[in-house]
């Protein structure tokens, strides 16, 4: 009996280490079973009919059980996160992104909810503060993981990341276009290939390859790709590829990209996506020799200009590409009251330094100052009051 009275004693004190349940405390205050724990994050067991999923560690505030040991490993890495994400919610970007900065690098070759968390949040913050070249990595980081996230994390990142479609991973104010610095001339140096693979929506390889090319060809780099190739490559099929290869050096390229882009205007189409499609329209059409061509291009620029809520930033494009058409059209004091525009509600924008505008400058000072500022004839490539 004495024997047996033992084994029992020791079967309850070593219980843990043979099978007891390990359960985490959330941060919403519910308490949930486990199964691991991992820089990747917590994965939740399943019940009642719910399969197994994982969570990012941002979630967790304590485990119990046999697993509570591999989350003290992770608690730091739980608790940092945690609190970035809180500053970043405030929107307080300046005490947030060092944190994600941080993580960022200690969780470099780690998959899952808690790297997409960080990437998300590194991304958001970058963006947030106009440093958008350097979104463009943790942005496509992010991209990568999420055919691991639950909907529920993947559609809170996506509201933080500014991307209004419910199903994509646009951000809706950075679009493939890009002023010369310093940044976008190192994010262009980088050498990436698409994954030649066709896919509902493009892969984050694809798009690192979309945005370097775009950063290659507004600094003057060579674009590095055989553009006609990339008309019939599913790496270039889809809204980014085409506005970049609207602005292709081969007017053939050019035209077939346009036709592309214009096929995706519609009533039914988001304003931020209408505002992509005009801004690649406009730039695309004023590289074309044609006096018409450079109008048409200026009107739809200045389409983005008539809508209030257009994104400052992209306004400011908008705003400066149009001012170079008018210069290409003689049409100089359009083109003067375009810049004064600018230089009144856009100080301090990066455009206003960019070589496009200084050659623009140049020309309006050689002119006349005018009494009325001129507009642009009409066109109908594309309608400029087509919603």
């Amino acid at each position: 009996m004495r024997n047996a009275l033992a084994i029992l004693a020791s079967i309850a004190i070593f219980a843990p280490a043979f099978g007891q349940d390990s359960s985490a405390l959330l941060r919403n205050g519910s308490r949930v079973s486990i199964t691991d724990v991992s820089p990747a994050g917590i994965t939740l067991a399943a019940e009642r009919g719910r399969p197994a999923k994982m969570e990012s560690l941002a979630q967790v505030k304590a485990v119990a059980g046999p697993l509570a040991t591999k989350f003290d490993e992770n608690r730091a890495l739980a608790s940092d996160l945690w609190r970035a994400a809180a500053r970043l919610s405030r929107d307080d970007e300046g005490g947030a992104e060092p944190l994600y900065e941080k993580l960022w690098l200690q969780t470099a070759g780690v998959s899952g909810p808690t790297r997409a968390d960080i990437a998300a949040g590194l991304a958001a913050c970058r963006v947030h503060r106009g440093a958008l070249a350097t979104a463009i990595e943790p942005w496509v980081e992010w991209i990568r993981q999420t055919a691991a996230l639950p909907s529920d994390q993947l559609g809170a990142q996506r509201a933080q990341l500014g991307i209004s479609e419910p199903t994509g991973n646009w951000i809706d104010t950075l679009p493939p276009i890009w002023t010369d610095s310093t940044a976008v001339r190192a994010l262009g140096s980088q050498s990436v290939a698409g994954s030649s693979a066709a896919t509902t929506h493009p892969s984050g390889d694809d798009l690192a390859l979309i945005y370097t090319v775009a950063a290659r060809r507004d600094t003057g780099q060579p674009w590095q790709i055989d553009q006609t190739h990339a008309l019939k490559d599913p790496v270039w099929a889809n809204l980014a590829g085409e506005m970049v290869l609207a602005e292709s050096d081969l007017p053939d390229v050019r035209a077939e990209a346009r036709q592309r882009l214009i096929a995706r205007i519609g009533s039914d189409v988001p304003l931020w996506k209408q505002v992509w499609v005009r801004l690649a329209l406009g730039r695309s059409l004023i590289l074309e020799t044609g006096a018409d061509d450079r109008r048409a291009g200026v009107l739809n620029l200045l389409w983005i200009a008539s809508r209030p809520s257009s994104p400052p930033a992209l306004l400011a494009l908008a705003l400066g590409s149009a001012a170079k058409g008018l210069v290409l059209v003689a049409d100089l004091d359009g083109a003067r009251s375009l810049l004064d525009d600018l230089e009144r509600r856009f100080s301090g924008d990066p455009i206003l330094d960019s070589p496009g505008l200084a050659s623009v400058r140049r020309a309006v000072a050689q002119a006349p100052s005018p009494i009325t500022a001129s507009t642009p004839a009409s066109s109908p490539v594309p309608p400029p009051d087509k919603e």
